[in-house]
């Protein structure tokens, strides 16, 4: 086995155990048992290659875009990168607030890519995977498919139960769904004093992603309520024409 490749993989296994926070070198150096020189040039390298990011120098290291380019649909999640990324820094400096890309696998919504606000108090989220049902950015790429599909995915995954209160039966949900289409927008409230607002990307008429905007509820005052619906559609507009242009 070629030890240098070894290295490589073993950092970049190391990092997407907690994609949410970053590692700085000396932590992913002592982990791996990896001298600190060493260590520090391969991650250049990764950094180079776009398989590791670093928000700023002296900062630790992430997960970055060319890895993710690896897994699933290549072509897709590469279409998405390349036309949100920089909207979606845009809408996190208008509104100063958490932004996410996310994707629907199976019953389940993905991150595949996020902007941090600079608040004190912000929210960061602990996973890259939830449930569809709870969050914004998954109901409402659900609520944008067409009914065919919501019935296939209602029954290979089941009714929300707990996870959606309002919802107790099959046409309780299509009835949410239909609303949440209408509006273009799902809210969500977790429950631990944080609000989601999720708007849908299209590309050829499909839904195909969902932008999200995540913040402490002490902040969701009616007057962000109404910036954050005004920017987070605006910037999935932007995003749905940007796919619409790669081909």
């Amino acid at each position: 086995m070629i030890q240098v490749i070894n290295r490589a993989l073993n950092i970049l296994e190391l990092v997407s155990k907690e994609r949410d926070r970053d590692f700085s070198l000396g932590e992913i150096a002592n982990s791996l048992n990896l001298n600190a020189s060493t260590c520090a040039n391969i991650i250049k390298t990764l950094v180079n290659r776009g398989y590791l990011e670093q928000k700023g120098i002296k900062q630790g290291y992430k997960l970055g875009v060319q890895a993710y380019y690896l897994t699933g649909n290549f072509s897709n999640r590469k279409e998405l990168l390349k036309a949100s990324v920089i909207p979606l820094q845009e809408l996190r400096d208008i509104l100063n607030e958490s932004c996410i890309l996310t994707i629907m696998k199976e019953n389940m919504r993905v991150t595949l890519h996020k902007e941090l606000s600079s608040q004190e108090l912000q929210v960061v989220s602990n996973g890259e995977e939830k449930n569809i049902y709870l969050t914004a950015t998954g109901r409402i790429v659900l609520a944008c498919q067409n009914i065919n599909t919501q019935l296939d995915f209602i029954k290979k995954y089941g009714l929300p139960g707990s996870m959606w209160p309002e919802v107790i039966n099959e046409k309780d949900l299509i009835d949410e769904l239909n609303k949440i289409k209408r509006k273009q927008l799902a809210i969500h409230f977790d429950g631990a004093f944080i609000v989601g607002v999720g708007a849908p990307i299209y590309k050829n008429g499909d839904v195909v992603a969902a932008i999200g905007v995540y913040l402490p509820e002490v902040r969701f005052n009616y007057k962000m309520q109404e910036r954050i619906f005004v920017e987070i559609s605006r910037t999935a507009q932007l995003i749905s024409e940007k796919m619409e242009e790669i081909h």
